[in-house]
């Protein structure tokens, strides 16, 4: 046995070694390529007209109080400025074009929108069209520019980083900085960083059920030889009858309904009798990956949540860069769904403040409070509508209640602009420095855009990342009933909430039959000839050896030379047999072969990561293309390095076959 367990390390270093590095190189390694949504249309003037997304102020009508759509070429108040900018830029007038970009910027901070997606990708757009014109240096000063509109959409830095590898593939540091920046960003939106862990969880999950239901079967084909072995011991019928009864017995099963969940459980139980050690561990552990399928399908109503017009990203979208009639109106819809919520509200009332709609604003906000009174959001933007009005005193109390449940730069710098209007010079001072304190960055961007415009600036706060994805891991009634649905499905008449508990005690389950199946006398295969045998045919076999092989490698005695020389050349065969059905099921699917082996729980591993390989390339590369919001999708040379390190894995696993072979 120490000989065996020193032989196995070496494969465990390798398999695990390989799996960790399968991962960095999954997510480190994909070249990032983000589609910018904007054709090439766009970048010429209307936008709004272009993109189909109506912006400016609701009005009313007489009749019903429907909110009317405005006339074709309605301009948002950017759109004046990017013509301007076009213009110029199509005359060559380039520091007058640059003046425009500046004012859509300022504008941009003055009306407390975040980021200004639009006309961001377009500029994108124009850079990638320099970039391929070899104008790089058009190309960087165009992205800078849309990473000033839209500081948090991490596409500029992914083209910021093809640009300076297309210019110069030995700027490789530079353009990994530019991509980890992006990855940050990446990181820090929601719209991008929920959809892709829903896809990565997606993929690891499948992956692990499938790898356990291909490892149940794989298990139950070598043992079920000996179970029909066994059963002619208590019904003398020949053993050929029961190798078709067992199989036929279970499809009818199968066929006449019972889940295909239960029967591969069914299946798995039915083999405890005849696993040993290593088998009966693996096969406990594949029962209890089995977990994966209700973790899937809650997967699966979250992200149809999701992609169905989530509360959260609605919000979110709002919060980031709405404005227009368009998010005011799927805000109203989700005001009217969710009338208890103060995120909804706080978010069509930002969306109103930026359309100059401030007493709808406060109404909102005054609401928004009464629900969440210790919201220092809330409090905050409540107090700068209220700093907008002129109503400085009733701001400064808010703005101090707002930090009683939070010690934010933003509120900090606000207090300060409000202290400072009501000639509270010294403690306004004392409030900029502790926003400056917490926050250089936001202090310096603010004050040089004040200097510039000689206009006060107020900064609303939003939502953070942790809470829109809480408020996205949450399912409504109808997701939920769309996942018991679903559930139903898989295993009938079972509640979803019980589905936690049946994989880990049908895996209980398998293990705590050990002391039963090691009283039973049942029949096994010899490791050197892989005949059936069993004590009840022949008390001089063990549970490794049958009776000859024990006599000649054991005992030594016993056998006649003819008998001997006709053992020694079956076991040669099967050997040879062994080694070759071994290498070819590895080719078909690594993992299969060190089941036939019957090396334990590295089998399934191993069948997990090949499962983890064709799950990528099958699913996600087929059926699964757009994962995230922003597109983010494989590039040619993240799939050419994805197939050099699936041909290695290859190599790995014949290589592990063969040592295999070799201690056997």
């Amino acid at each position: 046995m120490p000989l065996k367990r020193r032989g196995n390390l070496p494969i465990l270093r390798t398999v695990i070694g390989f799996t960790v590095l399968l991962l960095v190189l999954t997510f480190f390694l994909s070249t990032p390529a983000p589609a910018i949504e904007v054709s090439e249309l766009t970048v010429d003037f209307p936008l709004a007209d272009v993109l189909d997304i109506p912006q400016g102020e609701e009005t009313e009508t007489g009749e019903g109080g429907q909110a009317r759509v405005p006339p074709p070429g309605f301009r948002a108040p950017w759109e004046d400025d990017w013509y301007a900018f076009r213009q110029n830029a199509l005359r060559g007038n380039l520091v007058e074009a640059e003046k425009y970009l500046d004012r859509i910027e300022n504008y941009r901070i003055k009306s407390g929108i975040p980021n200004l997606y639009i006309p961001a990708a377009a500029l994108l757009f124009e850079a990638s069209r320099a970039r391929d014109q070899s104008r790089y240096s058009d190309a960087y000063e165009l992205i800078e520019y849309s990473i000033r509109l839209a500081p948090d959409d991490p596409a500029s830095n992914f083209q910021m980083a093809r640009t300076k590898w297309r210019q110069n593939q030995f700027r490789a540091l530079a353009s990994l900085d530019a991509v980890l920046e992006g990855l940050g960003k990446f990181t820090r939106d929601f719209r991008s960083i929920f959809p892709w862990a829903l896809g990565l969880f997606l993929w690891i999950f499948s992956s692990l059920l499938a790898a356990s239901v291909i490892t149940i079967l794989l298990f139950a084909f070598r043992t079920f030889p000996r179970i029909a072995h066994d059963l002619t011991h208590l019904i003398k019928i020949p053993q050929w009858a029961w190798y078709i009864v067992i199989p036929v017995v279970l499809g009818i099963l199968l066929l006449t309904g019972l889940a295909l969940t239960l029967w591969i459980i069914l299946v798995a139980l039915l083999m405890i009798a005849h696993l040993n050690s290593r088998e009966r561990v693996t096969v406990a552990l594949a029962v209890f990956l089995m977990i994966s399928l209700p973790i899937l399908i809650h997967i699966l109503a979250l992200s149809n949540a999701f992609y169905g017009g989530s509360t959260g990203l609605t919000i979110y979208k709002a919060e980031m860069g709405g404005e227009g009639i368009r998010t005011i109106e799927e805000l109203h819809k989700l005001r009217i769904s969710n009338p208890d919520d103060p995120r909804v509200l706080t978010a069509l009332a930002v969306v109103l403040k930026r359309g100059g709609r401030g007493k709808e604003a406060e109404g909102l906000l005054r609401q928004a409070v009464d629900m969440d009174p210790e919201s220092a959001p809330v409090l905050n933007n409540l107090a700068n509508v209220m700093l907008g009005f002129g109503r400085i005193e009733q701001a400064i109390e808010y703005y101090r209640r707002a930090l009683r449940y939070s010690d934010d730069a933003r509120i900090h710098y606000n207090f300060s602009q409000a202290l400072r209007e009501n000639l509270q010079l010294e403690e306004g001072e004392k409030e900029f420095l502790l926003a400056q304190e917490k926050d250089p960055d936001l202090t310096g961007s603010l004050s040089a855009v004040r200097r510039d415009g000689q206009q006060r600036i107020t900064i609303d706060i939003f939502g953070s990342l942790k809470e829109y994805l809480t408020g996205a891991l949450k399912l409504n009634p109808d997701s939920r009933q769309w996942r018991e649905n679903l559930w139903f499905g898989f295993i009938p008449k079972v509640p979803f909430g019980l589905s936690w508990f049946v994989f880990p005690a049908a895996s209980i389950l398998v293990l705590i039959t050990w002391p039963l199946g090691a009283r039973l006398t049942t029949a096994s295969r010899c490791r050197q000839c892989n005949q059936l045998h069993c004590p009840k045919c022949t008390e001089s076999s063990t549970e490794e050896l049958c009776s000859q092989c024990r006599h000649i490698f054991v005992v030594r005695t016993g056998v006649d030379p003819a008998s001997r020389v006709k053992k020694m050349m079956q076991i040669m065969r099967f050997k040879r047999k062994r080694g070759l059905v071994a290498r070819g099921t590895t080719v078909l699917l690594p993992g299969m072969g060190h089941v036939l082996l019957g090396t334990g729980w590295p089998a399934l591993v191993m069948i997990a990561i090949t499962m983890g390989f064709w799950a990528k390339w099958i699913l996600w590369y087929g059926l699964f293309r757009n994962t995230t919001m922003l597109q983010i999708q494989t590039g040619p040379t993240g799939r050419v390095i994805f197939i050099s390190i699936f041909i290695i894995y290859y190599a790995i696993a014949l290589l592990s076959i063969g040592r295999r072979l070799e201690e056997r």
